[in-house]
């Protein structure tokens, strides 16, 4: 079975071959079309040809010559991939795992599908794939990707990884492939205190590092424990002494490669300079911020940008009085930018730096808070007109938190208007100005 065609665009090249909704493509090149990956492929070509079949049964065959790069216009039911590829692993530290009952079925799906991480730039371990699989990779130039690595050195790995050791075995050699394919890929390392710090990072930031310019960059993250981890592994969270050898290991390496390959390759997520109560390197040093989904560099970015945004702000303010909600860790520097607003608009803001006890004290970031925590946490506050909450918080495209609590059943909760903020500096300006809402 081919794609349903779901949409067709308007004075798009399909519309004028007269395809439509509910066509199904089988086949593009005269390959049989598995998957969206397969379409995007072809599809940026000057020349190629599709067989489909119509609604009624007919067949027939197209030959398009077009622009390089140009969409045909067509867009499939659903994301296009089909059943999504599960994870066959069974980490110590992953999230998932951790989850209590009870909660909505996604949130449970563990994904580890490479298509994802092209379209999406989801971390991967590479550890399900079919030779075939892999192939295809190599075949449609799927570039780039990311990669959960975590260690290059194979035993370290498969117990991270945990399941079958065989499947953690060999991402050196998979990674090897990728570079003679002339793919890229941005890489990540889940950081547990014991396990692949040290001697084994530095080793895998070494042999990482031998696959630049292929190899784009490498996240170094803090592993994440909730209070959620009856028979799990025991892991101990990552301390300060633990944040600022990673942070000094990674920094040298920094030095090291920059003046090697002119760029610092290596990046430690913001969380480790918090514990290790560090200053952050300038926004310049995170270089084209490629792991900022990572949460590397993040505060970096949102600083400069608020900098930016306030020389240049426009109209007066629209607010007397709000308050924003925030995680722990980002709480002083949201308090910083809210000082620059409170100063250029004259709006009294409250930050309201809100405990995780949903999944426990030691999540400090603010995308893992839950609406029924803000609740409880805001009752009896002093909010002002609005509350502002960052996006980041809600599920993508919702207006749903993890505990499927609604933005309107918080608003609810604490009888106060909620407004959603772009978690981005421009917009946390923006959001203080009336010309911003007009």
């Amino acid at each position: 079975m081919g794609l349903i065609i779901g949409n067709i665009r308007k004075n798009s090249i399909a519309e004028t071959m007269g395809l439509a909704p509910g066509d199904e493509v089988t086949h593009i090149c005269g390959e049989k079309l598995h998957d969206v990956i397969d379409y995007l492929y072809f599809e940026a070509r000057e020349t190629l040809s599709l067989t489909v079949k119509k609604k009624n049964a007919d067949r027939f065959e197209a030959e398009i010559e077009k622009e390089e790069d140009e969409s045909i216009g067509i867009d499939f039911e659903g994301d296009g991939l089909g059943k999504n590829k599960r994870c066959a692993n069974q980490c110590v530290f992953c999230f998932v795992d951790q989850l209590p009952k009870g909660m909505r079925l996604s949130l449970y799906f563990k994904d580890d599908d490479w298509r994802l991480s092209f379209i999406m730039g989801n971390y991967v371990t590479l550890t399900n794939l079919t030779e075939a699989e892999f192939a295809r990779i190599l075949a449609r130039k799927v570039s780039p990707l990311y990669i959960s690595v975590h260690a290059t050195e194979d035993d370290v790995r498969a117990g991270l990884l945990g399941g079958k050791k065989k499947r953690a075995y060999g991402i050196m050699d998979k990674l090897a492939r990728l570079r003679e394919a002339g793919i890229h890929f941005n890489c990540q390392a889940v950081i547990c205190r014991g396990i692949n710090d040290g001697p084994v990072l530095n080793k895998t930031i070494a042999d990482l590092s031998r696959f630049i310019p292929y190899a784009n960059s490498l996240a170094l993250v803090p592993v994440g424990l909730t209070r959620y981890r009856k028979g799990l592994a025991v892991l101990r969270p990552i301390d300060g002494a633990t944040a600022a050898q990673v942070i000094d290991l990674a920094e040298a390496w920094q030095e090291k490669l920059l003046a090697e390959y002119g760029k610092r390759f290596v990046f430690c997520a913001d969380e480790f300079y918090i514990r290790a109560k560090r200053p952050f390197p300038a926004a310049e040093s995170y270089e084209d911020f490629s792991q900022i989904e990572d949460g590397v560099g993040m505060i970096a970015l949102f600083k400069k940008e608020v900098r930016d945004a306030i020389v240049s702000a426009e109209g007066k303010g629209c607010y007397q009085e709000i308050s924003i909600v925030t995680g722990r860790d980002a709480a002083p520097y949201i308090r910083w930018a809210a000082d620059i607003c409170q100063k250029r608009f004259g709006t009294d803001v409250h930050v309201f730096p809100v405990e995780n006890r949903f999944f426990g004290e030691s999540i400090t970031v603010a995308g893992l808070l839950t609406g029924q925590d803000i609740a409880v946490q805001l009752a009896g506050k002093t909010l002002g007109e609005c509350v502002l909450i960052p996006a980041c918080l809600l599920r993508e495209r919702k207006d749903t938190f993890l505990d499927d609590m609604t933005l309107q059943e918080l608003s609810d909760r604490i009888k106060t208007r909620c407004c959603v903020v772009a978690p981005d500096g421009y917009s946390f300006v923006a959001a203080f100005s009336k010309k911003q809402g007009e």
